[in-house]
């Protein structure tokens, strides 16, 4: 589970901000939040939803999380600057020459079956044509305090490994990470058995979102096809939310059409299948995005989902929600974190589990906690307050 995510100098987002999951001691004991199997005595929300106007940062706060994952596991021997070219630094002379920081803490089970917490740190110079790392470091939290994994500073500078590299200091394998990419990619396209376990669990990410490099995309029909042949529990579990969520539909079945498979729809009372181009929106949305929470539930892998309302009821979204509270549907403590314009989700959720995204007047996206806000009962309705301003993140419109 993410415990704590910091972004600085990053598309709208100029001096630090943070999403700090960590849920004061003061909090009740409610089912949605979860134990830390790496802390016990931290408590984390299952669900966390980014509320604001449009244009405030909610994505970028997203794709940076994506970008942060996409970073550690991608590696390749001929194509430079692959991911840094989406590092963007925020839109000014100041700072265009500055660091963009990422800094993620979160727990997972690398260093064998106990889970541990882990911070994943890097910088990246985005300002001229070859950006670069100046700083990454892993580290790890054995009796409280951190110890390295790994660290880099600029290109000219030595990379520290750890014995659980099990690398020497001046391993020929250390000499392959460019200054234009990741030391976990690089050393787990040389098969450097942690590094490959890592870059594993960061590549997951990428199967359990909608956010891509510059925009949403979803997962391709055929690409859900082939899911559904491999898992036909997976295709169980879609089929019947999808059936559950339009009265009108039947079943799902993938029929060939010269030598084409395609899906279809049917209905109740319509003698002839619908091919999935003709469904609604909201159809085709849920048939391409259940299978992303399919994936994340059982495996434990937070999903990163923009807008998830979008083109969906809000029953429907906040039933989403319900599956990541529920201990039954969601025992692999999985979170999900989604951005969202529909504030009547709101009254389906705690404080503790919402962040208001706001520009200020320079332009700069900034983030506070609902749980922040002074004055905020837990025993009143989060809709109302949030209409009345208490929040924040009202949109000013004329």
């Amino acid at each position: 589970m993410i415990h704590k995510f910091s972004i600085s100098n990053f598309h709208s987002v100029r001096e630090e901000v943070v999403l700090d999951l960590r849920i004061p001691g003061t909090a009740p004991d409610l089912p949605r939040f979860r134990r830390s199997t790496a802390k016990p005595d931290i408590r984390l929300p299952s669900v966390v939803v980014l509320i604001g106007p449009n244009g405030s940062g909610k994505t970028t706060l997203l794709r940076a999380l994506i970008a942060t994952t996409l970073i550690a596991s991608f590696a390749s021997s001929t194509e430079k600057t692959g991911p840094l070219k989406i590092f963007l630094p925020f839109f000014s002379e100041k700072t265009r020459n500055e660091p963009t920081r990422f800094c993620l803490e979160f727990e997972a089970d690398w260093l064998g079956k106990a889970h541990q917490l882990f911070r994943y740190e890097l910088a990246v110079i985005c300002g001229g044509n070859d950006p670069f790392f100046s700083y990454e470091a892993l580290s790890y939290f054995p009796k409280g305090r951190p110890r390295r994994l790994f660290e880099r500073g600029r290109p000219e500078e030595p990379i520290y490994v750890s014995k659980e590299f099990g690398l020497k200091p001046k391993d020929d394998r250390l000499q392959a990470v460019r200054a234009d990419t990741s030391v976990i990619a690089t050393l787990a396209l040389l098969n450097v058995p942690l590094a490959m376990h890592i870059a594993n669990w960061m590549e997951f990410f990428l199967a359990t979102t909608n956010i891509g490099l510059h925009e949403r995309w979803a997962l391709p029909t055929q690409r859900v096809m082939d899911m559904f042949e491999i898992a036909p529990d997976m295709e169980s579990w879609v089929r019947n939310h999808i059936r559950s969520s339009d009265l009108g539909i039947q079943d799902i079945t993938i029929s060939d059409q010269s030598g084409k498979k395609e899906v279809f729809f049917d209905h109740h009372g319509l003698d002839t299948p619908i091919p999935l181009s003709f469904e609604s929106s909201g159809t085709k949305r849920l048939f391409h995005l259940l299978p992303q929470i399919g994936i994340a539930l059982p495996s434990g892998v937070p999903a990163v989902l923009d807008e998830i309302d979008g083109d969906l009821h809000v029953d429907i979204a906040s039933e989403i929600l319900s599956w990541f509270h529920s201990r039954d549907v969601n025992p692999s403590d999985a979170q999900l974190f989604v951005s969202s314009h529909n504030v009547g989700l709101l009254d389906h959720l705690e404080k503790e589990e919402i962040f208001i995204v706001e520009k200020d007047s320079s332009g700069a996206t900034r983030v506070h906690g609902a749980q922040d806000v002074q004055g905020l009962r837990r025993d009143t309705r989060l809709y109302p307050k949030y209409r009345a301003g208490m929040l924040g993140g009202i949109p000013k419109i004329g």
